[in-house]
């Protein structure tokens, strides 16, 4: 016996007993009712029918907030294109081989609310109105989609082309080198030149020249569309992204510096009776 142990009985001392410190107190045992009969502590619990009632909850939570999910997309969506961008597709030839057929190319509309269309952007506009041929409530759902991705054609006769001459240019075509406000400019996207002349062209206001880049096989302000309403620009092209191989920015030649029209002496024609100097 010791002091220690007021008992009398004789123990053993563990030394790392104290280094060891307090034991983890026992696995708390559940309800009854939450554990099969027989089972131990160690047996995982069973699900009950209160957890599967919250997850048909769930699903039917899910379909009853579906339609309001698909109005917040479509909505969107109308929104992106009629006031952001719109994926357009490439019906011809008329622009290659800047464009090629089926090429789907990316039409931002927001920086033409800041200020016009520039010489040297392509741009898509309206031509006439095509009346679809879908007047249901979900063919118009459906054709908006497919006109927002690309895959369906827009209402209007929508045409793409490069803007070659803005209000007040005075524009000359000899043998294919396009002359604007005097200064020939530099075309290295045209693959396929056309020799034939046109012009001059005074471009009006609120007006817009352009050319395909396929000049040979383009119906532009040359012949055919004539000059183009400012107003009727969808926007302006800048990316192209199917196919993949083809996917890319769309490049913004550089001109160079083109003064405006007022500034280019403009030769006339002397009449019959006149010489062509006044002199003497």
């Amino acid at each position: 016996m010791t002091a220690d142990d007021p008992g009398g009985e004789p123990r053993d001392i563990d030394p790392f007993s104290e280094r060891r410190g307090p034991t983890r107190p026992p696995r708390p045992t559940p309800p009854a009712s939450f554990r099969p009969a027989g089972a131990d502590n160690d047996t995982p619990l069973l699900r009950t029918g209160h957890d599967k009632d919250d997850d048909d909850e769930d699903v039917r939570s899910f379909f009853r907030e579906l339609p309001v999910l698909l109005l917040i997309a479509f909505g969107l969506a109308f929104i992106l294109r009629t006031f952001v961008i719109q994926v357009f597709y490439i019906p011809s030839s008329s622009m290659e081989d800047t464009l090629a057929i089926n090429d789907r190319i990316v039409v931002e509309k927001l920086s033409y609310r800041l200020h016009d269309p520039e010489r040297g952007d392509i741009i898509v506009f309206e031509g006439e109105t095509i009346t679809p041929v879908e007047n249901g409530a979900v063919s118009k759902v459906v054709r908006g989609i497919g006109q927002f991705i690309g895959l369906v054609p827009a209402n209007a006769q929508d045409f793409v082309k490069r803007v070659i001459g803005v209000p007040g240019d005075h524009i000359e075509i000899t043998e294919g080198r396009v002359v604007v406000n005097g200064v020939e400019i530099d075309e290295p996207y045209v693959s396929f030149t056309d020799l034939r002349s046109s012009g001059p062209f005074d471009v009006p206001e609120g007006k817009l020249f352009v050319l395909g880049d396929n000049r040979p096989n383009s119906s532009d302000s040359r012949f055919g569309l004539g000059f183009i309403d400012i107003e009727d620009v969808v926007g302006r092209a800048f990316i192209t992204i199917w196919p993949f191989d083809r996917a890319g920015s769309i490049h913004q030649p550089d001109y160079g510096r083109i003064p405006d029209a007022d500034s280019v002496p403009v030769e006339r024609t002397p009449t019959p009776g006149e010489t062509a100097s006044e002199d003497g």
